[in-house]
């Protein structure tokens, strides 16, 4: 299902660029399952969701060790709704998700370490745990009280609280996460 998700998402957001923080390494052009219907009123293809049991996070490097979330497993770790000005979309939007703060908790990863979140199209953003954390940073499960659809940035994604120092950073806005990763010592 994952390998199904990473392929849609290509499709959908091909033509998409990513910021310079971040990398993306797609060499392959991705074919579109049949799951995929025409397109969104984004102009992207529309991908059904991930399933109750599928994994939509995988966070490795923590004393805890390789875990998966479910959304039901993200959101049993209690949510937090947010207002903020969405920089891309630029208007008000509210998302409800999981205090990363509270995944790193889980997962023993300390806050000096580098964590890098990785997105489902390869887009890569790195910068120390503490970083985030000190921004508030939220893993979005829902937008404006409905689930986030694949073809626009879900099924879940990183957003800031105004006004904390990662929310002018765009780069930091991960969209479609999928990992967390760490790597080990303070600021390397």
């Amino acid at each position: 299902m994952r390998a199904l998700l990473v392929m849609a998402l290509g499709a959908a957001l091909a033509g998409c660029s990513t910021a310079s923080a971040g990398t993306s390494q797609g060499s392959t052009t991705p074919t579109v399952p049949p799951s995929a219907s025409a397109t969104s009123p984004y102009g992207t293809l529309t991908i059904d969701p991930a399933g109750p049991d599928d994994p939509v996070l995988e966070v490795d490097g923590g004393s805890s060790g390789h875990q998966t979330f479910t959304m039901v497993q993200l959101e049993a770790l209690g949510t937090t709704t947010i207002t903020v000005d969405e920089p891309f979309v630029k208007k008000r939007q509210s998302f409800t998700g999981v205090p990363l703060s509270t995944i790193l908790a889980k997962a023993g990863i300390a806050g000096g370490v580098r964590l890098t979140t990785h997105a489902l199209n390869d887009y890569d953003y790195a910068n120390v745990a503490s970083a985030f954390t000190g921004s508030e940073a939220l893993i979005a499960t829902q937008r404006d009280a409905a689930r986030i659809p694949l073809d626009q940035g879900g099924p879940i994604r990183l957003v800031y609280p105004d006004g904390s120092p990662l929310s002018g950073v765009l780069d930091a806005w991960n969209w479609s996460l999928a990992s967390l990763q760490v790597t080990r010592g303070v600021g390397t």
